[in-house]
């Protein structure tokens, strides 16, 4: 998670999330410009990440650097701005484990947008954030949308607490 993820709710997040076999979950705390921890963060071993820049497309220059950087990034519906504390983490945990199924079958460099759903965490619900600035239509064309692959699709182990995908 990034910083523009409160440490509270992080912290919350990574009490209920954390810990897992698997993966690590973590708050970047670096400091800098986007571009900058994004890489250093990337260059660490980091897979992906949630931020929680609901306008990310308004900064296209870091936009370019989530795109770059490699990471699989995650980003909260605009109407997230409205949420106080407890809203914020209770949305993240709830979309938590949909989060990590899409990160198994993104590429480096996805981005994906959270839709504001609570009843079904769906990561096929999940719109992938385009943006002509950063994706030109020669890659967009031949890039393969990974928006409805499950992870069935790609031969990876059933999880032991989920059911299999219908």
């Amino acid at each position: 998670m990034d910083e523009n993820i409160s440490n509270r709710v992080a912290t919350a997040v990574v009490a209920i999330a954390g810990n897992r076999a698997g993966y690590e979950v973590s708050h970047v705390t670096l400091s800098g410009p986007d571009p900058d921890w994004m890489t250093k963060f990337s260059e660490d071993g980091g897979t992906a990440i949630i931020s929680g820049d609901h306008n990310i497309l308004q900064h296209w220059p870091n936009l370019i650097a989530y795109t770059e950087s490699g990471l699989i990034s995650f980003f909260p519906p605009n109407e997230y701005e409205h949420f106080k504390g407890f809203a914020r983490a209770a949305f993240l945990i709830r979309w938590w484990p949909a989060i990590v199924e899409k990160i198994k079958i993104s590429k480096p460099g996805d981005r994906w947008r959270l839709p504001m759903i609570w009843q079904s965490t769906d990561p096929q619900k999940m719109l992938a954030i385009k943006d002509p600035r950063v994706d030109d239509k020669k890659e967009t064309d031949h890039r393969e949308d990974t928006t409805l692959r499950r992870q069935g699709d790609l031969s990876l182990p059933p999880r032991l607490d989920d059911t299999p995908p219908a």
